[in-house]
């Protein structure tokens, strides 16, 4: 029997210092609602939990991205059908234009409507936007819309959507960036071009020699049966690539919404593996919590005991 080393104190104390973190961790994971909360816990598993996230929370990033574009095109959509509308009256009244029974006061109320169409066609185009982009009224074929965490530095195209917005201006004539087909600038020439761009701006004088109205005629008119008849086909050319375009931006669309329902499903995915890693399992936890918690008051009172035990030294000495 010794007092200088209590041997059996010291191991009680150790077991109780031990279970004390033990219990520490439990509560912590209970607290948390983590069974990784620092380095310690598990070195690897901290790791790959962080990367399931980034790459999760990129992925939900990818999906706000794919619905703003879709949102943008579906505004450009709206417009564009506005504008197609627009330009079937249009072609509605250079139909009417085409025939020697009109007078040419009649071709000339004809040419009114047409002109003021015309000019909210170029209205419409310029004016409408989404977040400040100009993409009704410019040619874009770099559009691209980042959509997944996938890219990489040597590969960054693997994670986007290119689009090709095109100019819906009726004055634009580069060739294949608009949707009227133009190729070349616009001209007084009785609509006589299909491949000329329109110009609704009334700043020529009247196709007769004594003009009925000065200045009133723009470049693209109907004031003639030769300029509504060619004004058909003209337009007939813009509708065709309209609709084109609004074929190609529903594809995008449909393209878009896909990209995100994958992107949300893969998402949740990893969501799902990041928890299976990280989270705490709170049945595990909850009954080490309650194991610890017995076994420290095991512990307290077996201190206590081996703490008692030198006393019985004092009836020797008596």
């Amino acid at each position: 029997m010794r007092i200088n080393s209590n041997i059996p104190a010291a191991i009680a104390n150790n077991a109780l210092n031990i279970n004390n973190r033990n219990m520490a961790t439990a509560m912590e994971r209970l607290s948390t609602g983590k069974r990784i909360n620092s380095g310690e816990d598990d070195p690897a598993g901290i790791a790959v939990a962080a990367r399931l996230e980034a790459t999760s929370r990129a992925q939900r990033m990818g999906v706000r991205n794919a619905n703003d574009a879709i949102s943008m095109l579906q505004t450009y959509s709206t417009a564009g059908q506005t504008i197609l509308n627009l330009v079937i009256r249009m072609k509605e009244i250079a139909v009417q234009g085409s025939t020697t029974t009109l007078q040419q006061s009649d071709w000339d109320a004809l040419d009114q409507e047409y002109n003021q169409l015309g000019a909210e066609w170029l209205r419409i185009a310029q004016n409408t936007r989404w977040n400040g982009q100009a993409g009704m009224n410019s040619f874009d074929n770099t559009f691209t819309v980042r959509i997944g965490d996938g890219a990489t530095q040597a590969n960054p195209t693997n994670s986007t959507v290119m689009l090709t917005l095109r100019n819906w201006n009726p004055t634009h004539n580069t060739a294949n960036q608009n949707v009227t087909g133009a190729t070349a600038a616009a001209a007084d020439d009785t609509n006589a071009s299909v491949v000329q761009a329109f110009n609704f701006v009334r700043n020529q004088n009247h196709i007769n020699a004594a003009p009925v109205i000065a200045n009133a005629r723009s470049f693209d008119h109907i004031q003639s049966r030769q300029a509504s008849t060619s004004a058909v086909a003209k337009l007939d050319s813009a509708v065709t690539g309209m609709t084109r375009e609004l074929a190609n931006n529903g594809a995008y669309v449909n393209r878009l919404q896909i990209s995100a329902d994958n992107l949300t499903a893969v998402a949740t995915s990893l969501e799902k593996s990041r928890s299976q890693v990280e989270d705490a399992d709170y049945a595990l936890e909850s009954t080490e919590l309650a194991r610890t918690q017995i076994i420290a008051q095991a512990a307290t009172a077996m201190l206590a005991q081996a703490n008692a035990s030198p006393q019985t030294i004092l009836a020797l000495l008596q």
